[in-house]
This record gives structure tokens, sequence and C-alpha cells, in this order.
């Protein structure tokens, strides 16, 4: 009687190790995939700060010899425009072309932030100190909007993210008008 009830322990507990053991295995291969870039063809650096994202685009270089940098802050209620979302728009988009590979290098600058953007199935902490590391291609032209999501002070809930996918022709235009 008690050595059948010891196999019946063994095998109620060695069947679900052996179950778990056989996910992890192309859990942890989809997690390496996930998390490798290879080869992008553009480069972001994702700032945030208290309370307001900055970007920069190392890739170009400007007349003056620097790269491409700005800020984007929420447009106030009281300057939006028709058609613009109440704290959702900026005043300075993200431009990225369509069906291209983008790498997004995200820090914070002084507490820790969240760059989330659901519709390009993308968030990343942005952690004072250390960078963190995603890619995104956008399938399709748009506009996508996310928000901080993560409790970084008091105005958490101001910092909207737009991204803009454009065609490459487009982005090509917007580089060199960012350029001059």
């Amino acid at each position: 009687m008690w050595v059948k009830l010891t196999l019946i322990e063994l095998i109620w507990t060695i069947t679900p190790a052996l179950i778990l053991i056989a996910i992890a295995f192309p859990s942890f291969r989809l997690l390496y995939l996930l998390d490798e870039v290879i080869s992008p063809t553009i480069t972001i650096k994702v700032v945030g700060h208290q309370w307001y994202w900055s970007y920069e685009y190392s890739d170009y270089v400007t007349e003056s010899g620097e790269s491409i940098e700005f800020d984007s802050y929420m447009i106030p209620e009281s300057d939006l425009e028709l058609g613009q979302f109440r704290l959702l728009d900026v005043d300075n988009k993200v431009i990225i072309p369509v069906d291209c590979h983008i790498r997004l290098i995200v820090t914070g600058a002084d507490v820790i932030h969240s760059f989330a953007v659901p519709s390009l199935g993308l968030k990343v902490d942005a952690v004072p100190g250390r960078l963190n590391q995603s890619s995104i291609i956008a399938e399709r032209t748009g506009t996508f909007y996310g928000q901080c999501s993560e409790i970084c002070g008091v105005w958490h809930g101001f910092m909207p993210i737009v991204v803009e996918a454009v065609s490459v022709q487009d982005y090509l235009a917007w580089v060199d008008q960012a350029n001059s």
C-alpha cells in the first residue's frame, strides 16, 4: 500500500516538472529571438524626463555636426486644434519609415519611466543609468499613440508618446527638413 502511494506521489511530482521543462526551452528560445535586433536601419535614443520625452536620431548629422535631437511635450488643452486629441497629442512626433527595422535605446534621466505604445506592441522601461533596447517595425502608415505607463510622479499621466509611421520618401523629406 505504501509503495503505491509513494509511486503516485513521485508521478504527480515529476510529471509537472517535466512539462515545465518542456515548456521552458522553447520559451527561452523565443525570448532570445525577440530580444535580438538584426541590423537595424535606424537607431533612435529615447530619454524619459519628468515629464516629457526627448529623442535623438544618432544616425543623422545636421549641418552643425550634431545629431537630430528634439523634446516632445504634451500640447496643453488651451492650444489644441480641431482634430487633435486631448492628453495624447504632442508638439514633436517621432517619425519613422514604414517596413524598416528600428532600434530603440531607452533610458531615464531622473526617475523610472515606461515608454509604451500598445498598438506597436511596445513597452520598454526607461531606467536611469541603464540602457534598454527594443525594436519595432511599422507595417503600415499611421499615427500611433502611447503614454508613460510607469507611475513616475505627479505629472505621470501627461507624458504622451506619438509615433508617426510614414513612407520612406516622406521620412527622407522629414530628415532633410530636420537637418536644415
